[in-house]
């Protein structure tokens, strides 16, 4: 989000950090107009798919970023541990655990939930790529649909 530019993305994720893939269905609206597209990450083959849903048209390009993970990245430090909501009743609080690291151009926050380390929060800041947060919600564990790291059919060669 930023509103001085009247600027909003949402993002659908499925994630894959073991094969090092992802694939997003991102919403962004700026002003009044809004764009959706499709993109599927392949980060071990360095191929980055964008279909814009207006035109059904496919855009491959090398990966312009390293892989980062979506949890606790490599080298953070454990910085401590808060509960959200009421702690004294079952079912009814996530323990978060927090971690940050300073990178060579990069600092990083992050929250996880315990005992389970799903991602809670990230906030990044670099040189390269300014600041970014990403906030996740409705989290679920393993790949519920294998053929969304598929690429589009809208990417497939001519006769294919």
């Amino acid at each position: 989000v930023d509103p001085s530019q009247k600027y909003e993305e949402k993002r659908f994720l499925v994630y894959d950090e073991t094969m090092q893939r992802e694939r997003i269905m991102t919403e962004i609206e700026i002003g009044s107009e809004k764009e959706i597209y499709d993109i599927l990450i392949l980060h071990r083959e360095n191929k980055m798919y964008i279909v814009d849903f207006k035109t059904k048209k496919c855009n491959i390009t090398a990966i312009s970023r390293p892989f980062r993970p979506r949890g606790v990245i490599p080298g953070a430090k454990f910085e401590g541990e808060v509960v959200i909501g009421a702690a004294a009743i079952p079912n009814e609080h996530v323990n978060v655990l927090a971690f940050s690291g300073n990178f060579t151009g990069e600092a990083y926050t992050g929250l996880v939930s315990s005992p389970d380390c799903f991602p809670i929060q990230n906030i990044h800041f670099s040189q390269k790529y300014g600041f970014e947060q990403s906030t996740y919600y409705d989290l679920k564990v393993g790949i519920s649909d294998p053929e969304l790291f598929i690429p589009p059919r809208e990417c497939a060669p001519p006769g294919y």
